[in-house]
């Protein structure tokens, strides 16, 4: 079965959107189809934390150039600021994201967006994507797991 949404400490968030701003269902994707995939993770404690942020790719999708994110073939999402990270990683299986809050830092939310191609044409398992205060392992969250497919052109 796969597990559902939950967690201690922490809220997360998975949000899938075509290039166009529009949100996206990705349990039928498209071939060679490119979404922005967009995680918001909510804090709830106020003390000083090291996070690390990590979302595991469906089988059939790859990140696609990391430099998209910030340049302007993605001005359907202005909405989205530039990230403080502490390090980000795109792997050929996940993205990965550390940060370092610090105590009492007003607004302990974090937006990240990267962008994935569906390549590979199959159903997959889709992962969760997961928080996890990296020094207090009981308080983490993870995102939703499933099942997604990729069509065929």
């Amino acid at each position: 079965e796969p597990l559902p949404a939950g967690g201690d400490g922490f809220n997360i968030d998975r949000t899938y959107y075509r290039l166009d701003g529009t949100e996206a269902n990705i349990t039928e994707a498209g071939q060679n189809e490119r979404y922005v995939v967009v995680l918001k993770v909510y804090e709830q404690n106020k003390w000083p934390s090291r996070l690390l942020i990590t979302d595991l790719l469906p089988a059939g999708f790859e990140i696609d150039n990391p430099s998209l994110v910030s340049s302007a073939q993605l001005s359907n999402f202005s909405w989205l600021a530039q990230t403080d990270a502490a390090h980000l990683e795109f792997r050929d299986d996940r993205f990965v994201a550390a940060f370092n809050p610090n105590e009492g830092d007003g607004d302990r939310n974090i937006t990240l967006a990267y962008v994935v191609r569906a390549v590979t044409p199959g159903t997959y398992a889709h992962p969760a994507a997961t928080v996890e205060d990296m020094y207090r392992p009981q308080y983490s969250a993870r995102t939703a797991s499933g099942m997604m497919e990729v069509k065929a052109e």
